[in-house]
């Protein structure tokens, strides 16, 4: 279950939805408990982007590096530049694959969060969606879309590799070939 972040800032709010749209769920997810474990450390942020270490649930640091070209920003509030989430250059240390893991995302939801911190705006909103964001639709399309292209696991399943003890064996032939002629109907 993920925590609601509360904002004050809608912009913020709808600006870390965006950001969330790049990344696969459980990502935000695993970011977001860091985040909540207070696992961000070493936070360093300018105009230019930020840096931070990151303790992962197993006690090792990875070292995150966020940058942003002022080009790419906007104006928020009186003197903090908002950069544009698409155009974000991470790295991190850590062995993930994609450009955005749980250490870049628990930076970028500590930083969000002091931002609104700060914020004087007292339209609080939440990012947790509620099913009614164009990015919450978005992400749920593209769920929607990897379900169907992926062969469920019972139709690959092959039951010629499968050794068990006899007659374990032949009660699950059983269960298997009832369970494929159902989906053949």
């Amino acid at each position: 279950m993920v925590r609601r972040l509360t904002f004050r800032s809608a912009k913020l709010a709808n600006w870390l939805s965006h950001f969330v749209t790049n990344m696969k769920k459980n990502t935000f997810e695993r970011g977001i408990g860091l985040f909540d474990k207070h696992r961000v450390w070493d936070y360093h942020a300018s105009e230019n982007g930020l840096n931070a270490s990151v303790e992962d649930l197993h006690n090792s640091f990875f070292q995150v590096h966020i940058r942003w070209r002022k080009e790419d920003c906007e104006i928020y509030g009186t003197d903090q530049l908002l950069p544009n989430p698409d155009k974000l250059d991470c790295f991190c240390d850590c062995p993930s694959d994609g450009p955005y893991c749980e250490h870049v995302t628990a930076s970028i939801i500590y930083w969000i969060m002091r931002l609104d911190d700060r914020n004087e705006d007292v339209n609080a909103e939440s990012a947790a969606d509620q099913g009614d964001s164009p990015a919450y639709q978005n992400l749920m399309t593209r769920f929607a879309g990897l379900v169907r292209s992926e062969t469920p696991s019972y139709q690959r399943f092959d039951v010629n590799k499968l050794r068990l003890l006899p007659d374990v064996q032949t009660t699950a032939e059983q269960i298997v070939k009832s369970v494929m002629t159902r989906d053949d109907q």
